[in-house]
């Protein structure tokens, strides 16, 4: 039985020529579902909880183009810009959604520009609470394979920073150790203590790779959240590492002997450095294998893994949803293929400017599948 998801998807607006330009404060204002960001330069919104790959993609590109069409009514020349970081160089201040907002004046004067970044953030219901800090552990020793897969962050400012994912290079980890919890008191107990000692300002204020998640967290739990992944332009992809991560928490489900020791600081520091390493190499990292305790890379990981995932996806039902993974592994993640184009002498405007058309065909090539 597949588990129900959702996503929460950042993205950039601007202009056509891939400036970006901070509009979430007009598009909140009148556009049901999208809420703001502590900078007015990315907009978020959140699907509804299904259980179906395909409701899940209707409900994604349905809230695109929901966006899309705003733009366009309010200014030809708006549009969604793609991309995990601000590719273009941009103004160096920061452009307030909520200069009111306690949170929002913390985070400014905390982290300053290095959060204004998009992402789509992934969710699976699971109820169990204790299995739920159990799989939490596990996926986040695997989240650099999630990096490494969707990286299409090279540049920024204007300039190619030498990182598949210059965003998971610059974005602030927070609180900077985060430990392997054992149950779900110990994650209670330790956010709680986190607030207290001022480490984070509430529990929201919690940015790891992975985290436990629900609506009234830390005491009410009811589902896992992988925060590792850049933003896709292309949604097979997004769906793609959706049936990746349910298929790596069936697993762990039906798995119950793999457990992260909480006392084992030298499992924080790999997981560290691997999410590291993807960021700055992406599929040619190496990678610290948890399971087999061997040093090998992203890529042979990825490739591992996808084999052994091949008879638990088709029980489920979901191979036909891994198939991007495949292509990826032999055509490059996104960030290997605009730094293909950079290397060939192309400039970063004329890559943003194919990129902005790329994403806009992209998206209604699928809303018109939606609709068929």
């Amino acid at each position: 039985m597949l588990f129900t998801k959702g996503i929460e998807v950042e993205q950039y607006t601007g202009l056509s020529n891939g400036q970006v330009i901070p509009l979430s404060a007009l598009i909140s204002q009148h556009l049901e579902g999208f809420t703001v960001e502590p900078d007015q330069r990315n907009v978020e919104f959140i699907t509804p909880a299904v259980t179906s790959y395909d409701e899940l993609l209707e409900h994604t590109i349905k809230s695109r183009m929901k966006l899309r069409s705003f733009l366009q009514s309010q200014n030809p020349d708006w549009t969604v810009v793609p991309g995990s970081t601000l590719t273009l160089p941009f103004e160096h201040n920061f452009i307030f959604s909520k200069p009111e907002d306690a949170y929002h004046q913390h985070i400014h004067k905390t982290h300053g520009l290095s959060i204004i970044t998009t992402s789509i953030h992934y969710n699976i219901g699971i109820n169990d609470t204790e299995e739920l800090i159990r799989v939490v552990n596990l996926m986040r020793l695997e989240a650099p394979l999630i990096l490494a897969l969707t990286a299409c962050s090279p540049f920024l400012d204007g300039q190619h920073t030498g990182n598949q994912s210059s965003r998971w290079k610059t974005f602030p980890k927070v609180p900077t150790i985060v430990p392997f919890f054992d149950s779900h008191a110990h994650f209670i107990n330790w956010i709680e203590k986190n607030i207290e000692d001022g480490h984070m300002f509430n529990v929201r204020h919690f940015w790891s790779s992975v985290r436990p998640n629900g609506n009234n967290r830390p005491k009410q739990l009811n589902r896992l959240e992988v925060r590792i992944a850049d933003l896709s332009t292309n949604w097979a992809t997004v769906m793609a590492i959706m049936a990746w991560i349910e298929v790596r928490v069936q697993y762990f489900l039906g798995r119950p002997d793999l457990k992260v020791p909480s006392e084992d600081e030298t499992l924080i520091v790999l997981s560290d450095t691997n999410e590291d390493y993807a960021a700055t190499q992406g599929l040619h990292a190496p990678f610290s294998d948890w399971i087999d305790e061997e040093e090998t890379s992203c890529f042979s990981a990825v490739e591992s893994r996808l084999n052994d995932m091949s008879d638990l996806a088709n029980e489920l039902g979901i191979t036909k949803h891994l198939k991007p993974i495949e292509n990826i592994l032999n055509e490059g993640n996104e960030s290997s293929q605009l730094l293909e184009k950079f290397e060939e002498g192309h400039s970063l405007e004329t890559i943003m400017e194919d990129w902005v058309q790329e994403s806009q065909e992209e998206d209604l090539k699928v809303a018109a599948h939606c609709k068929a």
